[in-house]
């Protein structure tokens, strides 16, 4: 089975929960899963993982198939600021954010 390579923007709560959902999806379970946040933080445990989180920029998001931009991350404007970008690199962008919220 074909691995993905996944960012999360926000290591959050619903950011964890992402991280869990995927774990268990017989589509991504075994996809490679990259944190991204307002800061970095090595070691940092998630979903009862070990992640090194890195700095959400623009270039993080090369070479990657999707990115979930996850709760307060969204809401502080990620997505408004990197989606654009990610998209100009060939991501799939999911936005669990209040950002583009009610926007047709």
């Amino acid at each position: 089975m074909e691995k993905y390579r996944v960012v999360i923007v926000g290591r959050g709560l619903v950011g964890q929960e992402i991280i869990k959902c995927l774990r268990k999806s017989s589509i991504f379970g075994e996809s490679k899963l990259k944190i991204l946040a307002t800061s970095s933080k090595e070691g940092q445990v998630l979903a009862g993982e070990i992640f090194d989180v890195r700095e959400t920029k623009p270039e993080e998001f090369e070479g990657i198939d999707i990115a979930f931009f996850a709760g307060t991350e969204g809401e502080k404007g990620a997505a408004i600021i990197f989606a654009e970008e990610a998209i100009k690199r060939g991501v799939t962008v999911i936005d669990n954010g209040a950002d583009f919220r009610m926007n047709k």
